[in-house]
């Protein structure tokens, strides 16, 4: 789930890594400097200094303001927040952003001098080439990696027979058009002669489909599943092209298709269901892969450190911690990563500590209560 590290969300992963990270240096190990350190870490990632956009080659650029290094070098929780957001960088997948039939040259991200994301692309087709950037507040974006790629259009989705029945009018009317006479010579030429429509290409596809090309294709699978359109299938190429003249491996892609379909149809609202990826290689062969992830508050440690805190200032670090954990929750439950019960538990041992701290002594702990305040912190 997001993570909230300063002003920018964070997947737990990297907030799990940069803490880490952080860990190893205040026990004193070697400071290497940030950006020399950042290059040995991610030696796949093309990791630059500037703002500037369209700067690189590949898809692994990454440019970071010097004003952000030095505040990363300058400032622990700045280097903790702004490693945690390359971490994320690193691992996104650029590629489920960008639409069937484009291909993706060149990409990369820009961490600017106010700390706001950047993202430039630069993809090709056949109608030539493509220059664009995104720019998102990741403070104001919890999962601003699926809003800067782009999350595409919902659209009402057809059966199959409409499909093939609304193609097979698109091209008699295409063909109609082709064979229309064109100015008074070809009127006359024309004149007296029928002009046929074509059957539909693929004459021999039984089911009633019919593709002239790898993205019609794809576009109709989009059209029909779930999991296509949402990005959570990768179809080989190679096999796609196969489809368009083997009925066979047409009805096999549909299957697995339609068995995937249901299986996310069953799953998705399941507590910790996060997704699935399916992925039929060049051979039709399909692999299916799906993740889950809970997030839930530690009640015993909670009730631990409640019954530990002797005064207002300790009980108020035990608030803290719980508020902490109370946003969490709420942010799992709407994400489908813990229940109503784990709010619940939440809230009630939230207003359990600030019931009990309004009944303690406003004062320094004790050596002997602060010792039981620390061990029960690290428990």
């Amino acid at each position: 789930m997001p993570v909230k590290v300063g002003a920018s969300y964070v997947s737990e992963v990297a907030y799990e890594f940069a803490r880490a990270r952080r860990a190893e240096k205040e026990e004193g190990k070697e400071d290497k400097g940030v950006l020399k350190e950042l290059k040995e870490k991610y030696p796949g990632l093309n990791i630059t200094v500037g703002t500037g956009p369209f700067s690189g080659t590949g898809t692994n650029n990454l440019s970071i303001s010097s004003k952000i290094l030095k505040e990363m070098q300058e400032n622990p929780e700045k280097r903790m927040e702004y490693e945690a957001l390359i971490y994320d960088v690193a691992h996104t997948d650029v590629n489920s952003g960008i639409m069937p039939g484009r291909k993706l040259k060149s990409h990369g991200f820009i961490i600017d001098d106010k700390g706001g994301l950047r993202a430039w692309d630069i993809s090709g087709g056949d109608d030539g080439r493509q220059r664009q950037q995104s720019y998102l507040q990741r403070s104001e974006k919890k999962n601003w990696w699926e809003e800067m790629l782009g999350k595409p259009k919902k659209k009402k989705k057809k059966s199959p027979a409409q499909f093939a029945q609304e193609l097979a009018e698109k091209r008699k009317e295409a063909e109609r058009k082709d064979q229309e006479p064109q100015g008074l010579l070809a009127a006359l030429q024309m004149q007296g002669r029928p002009v046929a429509e074509k059957a539909l290409s693929n004459a021999g596809a039984k089911d009633g489909l019919s593709f002239a090309s790898k993205n019609e294709l794809y576009k109709y699978l989009q059209d029909s599943f779930e999991i296509v359109k949402g990005g959570m299938a990768s179809i080989s190429g190679k096999f796609l092209e196969k489809c368009l003249t083997d009925e066979e491996s047409r009805n096999k892609l549909l299957e697995a298709l339609q068995a995937a379909e249901a299986s996310y149809a069953s799953r998705k609202d399941e507590v910790g269901f996060q997704g699935m990826q399916i992925t039929v290689d060049e051979n039709g062969e399909v692999t299916t892969a799906s993740s889950k992830s809970t997030v839930s508050i530690n009640e015993d440690k909670r009730r631990r450190q409640i019954a530990a805190a002797a005064t207002q200032g300790d009980m108020q670090t035990v608030v803290t911690l719980l508020e902490q954990d109370l946003q969490q929750v709420e942010d799992g439950l709407k994400q489908n990563m813990c229940d109503e019960a784990e709010v619940a538990k939440a809230k009630k041992l939230l207003e359990l500590a600030r019931e009990r701290m309004a009944k303690l002594p406003d004062r320094a702990p004790t050596s002997a209560e602060q010792s039981a305040m620390t061990v029960n912190m690290l428990v």
